[in-house]
Protein backbone atom coordinates (compact mmCIF):
# COMPACT_ATOMS: atom_id res chain seq x y z
CA UNK A 1 0.00 0.00 0.00
CA UNK A 2 2.65 2.33 0.69
CA UNK A 3 4.41 1.53 -2.48
CA UNK A 4 0.83 2.72 -4.24
CA UNK A 5 1.92 6.86 -3.97
CA UNK A 6 5.44 6.21 -5.23
CA UNK A 7 4.25 4.30 -8.12
CA UNK A 8 1.64 7.01 -8.87
CA UNK A 9 4.06 9.77 -8.24
CA UNK A 10 6.23 8.17 -11.05
CA UNK A 11 3.57 7.45 -13.58
CA UNK A 12 2.78 11.03 -13.12
CA UNK A 13 6.37 12.02 -13.78
CA UNK A 14 6.54 9.75 -16.98
CA UNK A 15 3.16 11.32 -18.19
CA UNK A 16 4.79 14.68 -17.76
CA UNK A 17 7.44 14.06 -19.56
CA UNK A 18 6.20 12.30 -22.51
CA UNK A 19 3.80 15.37 -22.74
CA UNK A 20 6.75 18.04 -23.07
CA UNK A 21 8.66 15.87 -25.60
CA UNK A 22 5.36 15.34 -27.57
CA UNK A 23 5.06 19.59 -27.23
CA UNK A 24 8.80 20.46 -28.51
CA UNK A 25 8.56 17.76 -31.26
CA UNK A 26 5.57 19.94 -31.91
CA UNK A 27 6.71 23.21 -31.59
CA UNK A 28 9.82 22.60 -33.55
CA UNK A 29 8.05 21.30 -36.37
CA UNK A 30 7.02 23.72 -37.45
CA UNK A 31 10.20 25.86 -37.48
CA UNK A 32 11.99 23.11 -39.49
CA UNK A 33 9.30 23.38 -42.09
CA UNK A 34 9.11 26.85 -42.32
CA UNK A 35 12.66 27.02 -42.83
CA UNK A 36 12.60 23.92 -45.42
CA UNK A 37 10.14 26.03 -47.49
CA UNK A 38 12.37 29.18 -47.42
CA UNK A 39 14.96 27.19 -48.58
CA UNK A 40 13.06 25.82 -51.60
CA UNK A 41 11.63 29.25 -52.52
CA UNK A 42 15.33 30.22 -52.94
CA UNK A 43 16.25 27.38 -54.79
CA UNK A 44 13.33 27.95 -57.09
CA UNK A 45 14.13 31.72 -57.74
CA UNK A 46 17.47 30.78 -58.38
CA UNK A 47 16.43 28.08 -60.92
CA UNK A 48 14.24 30.83 -62.30
CA UNK A 49 16.88 33.77 -62.98
CA UNK A 50 19.01 31.27 -64.49
CA UNK A 51 16.45 29.47 -66.72
CA UNK A 52 15.57 33.50 -67.74
CA UNK A 53 18.99 34.46 -67.92
CA UNK A 54 19.63 31.49 -70.46
CA UNK A 55 16.87 32.32 -72.70
CA UNK A 56 17.64 35.75 -72.90
CA UNK A 57 21.14 34.69 -73.82
CA UNK A 58 19.46 32.43 -76.89
CA UNK A 59 17.29 35.12 -78.38
CA UNK A 60 20.28 37.71 -78.45
CA UNK A 61 22.35 35.19 -80.42
CA UNK A 62 19.40 33.92 -82.41
CA UNK A 63 18.62 38.35 -83.27
CA UNK A 64 22.39 38.69 -84.18
CA UNK A 65 22.60 35.78 -86.31
CA UNK A 66 19.27 37.09 -88.29
CA UNK A 67 20.62 40.52 -88.20
CA UNK A 68 22.35 40.18 -91.41
CA UNK A 69 19.35 39.03 -93.41
CA UNK A 70 16.35 41.35 -92.13
CA UNK A 71 15.96 44.09 -91.23
CA UNK A 72 14.87 45.65 -87.55
CA UNK A 73 11.43 46.27 -88.63
CA UNK A 74 10.89 42.92 -90.36
CA UNK A 75 8.12 40.71 -88.48
CA UNK A 76 10.84 38.01 -86.70
CA UNK A 77 13.13 40.86 -85.13
CA UNK A 78 10.28 42.07 -83.75
CA UNK A 79 8.67 39.30 -82.15
CA UNK A 80 12.53 38.24 -80.78
CA UNK A 81 12.82 42.05 -79.16
CA UNK A 82 9.05 41.48 -77.72
CA UNK A 83 10.14 38.11 -76.44
CA UNK A 84 13.33 39.97 -75.05
CA UNK A 85 11.43 42.45 -73.05
CA UNK A 86 8.81 40.64 -71.56
CA UNK A 87 11.89 37.73 -70.21
CA UNK A 88 13.78 41.36 -69.02
CA UNK A 89 10.62 42.04 -66.81
CA UNK A 90 10.18 38.41 -65.92
CA UNK A 91 13.40 38.87 -64.76
CA UNK A 92 13.31 41.95 -62.62
CA UNK A 93 10.08 40.44 -61.04
CA UNK A 94 12.07 37.57 -59.55
CA UNK A 95 15.43 39.56 -59.26
CA UNK A 96 13.89 43.08 -57.94
CA UNK A 97 16.93 44.28 -57.07
CA UNK A 98 18.34 43.50 -61.18
CA UNK A 99 22.11 42.12 -61.91
CA UNK A 100 22.44 43.38 -65.72
CA UNK A 101 26.34 42.41 -65.13
CA UNK A 102 25.45 38.69 -64.14
CA UNK A 103 23.06 38.73 -67.40
CA UNK A 104 25.62 40.68 -69.86
CA UNK A 105 28.07 37.98 -68.79
CA UNK A 106 25.63 35.08 -69.50
CA UNK A 107 25.12 36.40 -72.50
CA UNK A 108 28.92 36.91 -73.68
CA UNK A 109 29.77 33.30 -72.70
CA UNK A 110 26.96 32.44 -75.58
CA UNK A 111 27.67 34.51 -78.05
CA UNK A 112 31.18 33.55 -77.46
CA UNK A 113 30.82 29.86 -77.59
CA UNK A 114 28.55 30.33 -80.73
CA UNK A 115 31.19 32.15 -82.56
CA UNK A 116 33.81 29.46 -82.01
CA UNK A 117 31.21 26.92 -82.90
CA UNK A 118 30.81 28.97 -86.30
CA UNK A 119 34.88 28.93 -86.98
CA UNK A 120 35.44 25.40 -86.58
CA UNK A 121 32.15 24.79 -88.77
CA UNK A 122 33.70 27.55 -91.25
CA UNK A 123 37.30 25.88 -90.92
CA UNK A 124 35.37 22.54 -91.72
CA UNK A 125 34.06 23.52 -94.99
CA UNK A 126 37.17 25.24 -96.24
CA UNK A 127 38.54 22.16 -98.18
CA UNK A 128 35.33 22.16 -100.17
CA UNK A 129 33.97 25.80 -100.85
CA UNK A 130 35.74 29.15 -101.82
CA UNK A 131 35.00 32.06 -99.53
CA UNK A 132 32.51 33.65 -102.10
CA UNK A 133 30.26 30.24 -101.95
CA UNK A 134 26.28 31.34 -100.26
CA UNK A 135 27.48 29.17 -97.42
CA UNK A 136 30.51 30.68 -96.25
CA UNK A 137 29.29 34.12 -96.61
CA UNK A 138 26.16 33.20 -94.31
CA UNK A 139 28.72 31.87 -92.04
CA UNK A 140 31.11 35.09 -92.03
CA UNK A 141 28.18 37.03 -91.82
CA UNK A 142 27.09 35.72 -88.86
CA UNK A 143 30.44 35.77 -87.06
CA UNK A 144 30.60 39.28 -88.13
CA UNK A 145 27.39 39.94 -86.31
CA UNK A 146 28.13 38.28 -83.25
CA UNK A 147 31.70 39.76 -82.59
CA UNK A 148 29.64 43.32 -83.31
CA UNK A 149 27.05 42.34 -80.25
CA UNK A 150 29.73 40.51 -78.01
CA UNK A 151 31.89 43.62 -78.63
CA UNK A 152 29.19 46.25 -77.53
CA UNK A 153 28.64 43.88 -74.29
CA UNK A 154 32.09 42.93 -72.90
CA UNK A 155 34.25 45.53 -75.99
CA UNK A 156 37.71 44.49 -73.81
CA UNK A 157 37.03 40.79 -74.53
CA UNK A 158 38.85 39.85 -77.80
CA UNK A 159 40.95 37.91 -75.96
CA UNK A 160 38.67 35.72 -74.59
CA UNK A 161 37.15 35.03 -77.48
CA UNK A 162 39.68 33.90 -79.39
CA UNK A 163 41.30 31.81 -76.59
CA UNK A 164 37.34 30.13 -77.06
CA UNK A 165 37.95 29.75 -80.40
CA UNK A 166 41.41 27.94 -80.40
CA UNK A 167 40.32 25.70 -78.02
CA UNK A 168 37.17 24.40 -80.38
CA UNK A 169 39.45 24.29 -82.58
CA UNK A 170 41.95 22.23 -80.62
CA UNK A 171 39.38 20.19 -79.58
CA UNK A 172 37.82 19.31 -83.06
CA UNK A 173 41.57 18.67 -84.46
CA UNK A 174 42.12 16.08 -81.49
CA UNK A 175 38.53 14.41 -82.22
CA UNK A 176 39.43 14.10 -85.94
CA UNK A 177 42.68 12.58 -85.09
CA UNK A 178 41.20 10.14 -83.03
CA UNK A 179 38.57 9.18 -85.97
CA UNK A 180 41.53 9.18 -88.75
CA UNK A 181 43.25 6.22 -86.21
CA UNK A 182 40.28 4.33 -85.21
CA UNK A 183 39.28 4.36 -89.57
CA UNK A 184 43.07 3.37 -90.75
CA UNK A 185 42.65 0.47 -88.86
CA UNK A 186 39.52 -0.36 -90.64
CA UNK A 187 38.89 -2.32 -93.98
CA UNK A 188 39.48 0.53 -96.89
CA UNK A 189 36.16 -0.86 -98.29
CA UNK A 190 34.50 -0.18 -95.24
CA UNK A 191 36.34 3.46 -93.64
CA UNK A 192 35.47 7.07 -94.79
CA UNK A 193 38.23 8.70 -96.98
CA UNK A 194 40.97 9.53 -95.07
CA UNK A 195 41.91 12.11 -97.69
CA UNK A 196 38.81 14.38 -96.48
CA UNK A 197 39.62 14.09 -92.99
CA UNK A 198 43.24 15.37 -93.60
CA UNK A 199 42.10 18.09 -95.42
CA UNK A 200 39.32 19.17 -92.83
CA UNK A 201 42.76 18.57 -90.03
CA UNK A 202 45.11 21.28 -92.15
CA UNK A 203 42.23 23.43 -92.70
CA UNK A 204 41.88 23.72 -89.11
CA UNK A 205 45.92 23.74 -87.95
CA UNK A 206 45.83 26.39 -90.31
CA UNK A 207 43.03 28.54 -89.03
CA UNK A 208 44.51 27.56 -85.55
CA UNK A 209 48.67 28.94 -86.45
CA UNK A 210 45.87 31.88 -88.02
CA UNK A 211 44.80 32.80 -85.21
Amino acid sequence: MRDKPLMLSMLVMIIVSGLATISVVLVQQPVRTASTGIADSESTSKDSIKTVTQQIAKLEIQRAMLEPVFTADASIIEKIESELERLRRRLSQVQPDGNQAAVNHAVFEAIKAKIAELEVKRALLEPVFTSEAPVMQKIDSQIGSLSQRIAKIQPDNKLAVNDAVSEAIKAKITELKAKRSLEATQDSSTSPNLASIDSKLKSLEKRLVGR
